[in-house]
């Protein structure tokens, strides 16, 4: 009986270590993967309709964004020096 019970105890062991090495593993694949803007965005900064930004495109919407990035930290700081 002592002999059983240290194998299975050596097989669950093993069994937990396999899981923790694959668990990362299977959630890297789940992952989305990001392969550019999406429709929205390139509905609205794909000027000349050809289904992806070309770099001046890209620098536009880069720049736009930003823009929106600074406003919203200016705000925050000015909220900051209102209390």
């Amino acid at each position: 009986m002592k002999n059983m019970t240290s194998k299975l105890i050596t097989l669950l062991g093993a069994l937990a270590v396999l899981v923790s090495f694959s668990a990362p593993a299977l959630r890297a694949e789940d992952a989305p993967k990001k392969k550019g803007p999406s429709a929205k965005q390139l509905e609205m900064w794909d000027k000349n309709k050809d289904g992806k930004l070309d770099d001046a495109e890209s620098a536009a919407m880069k720049a736009a964004n930003d823009a929106k990035k600074k406003a919203k930290e200016d705000g925050m700081k000015k909220d900051g020096e209102k209390k």
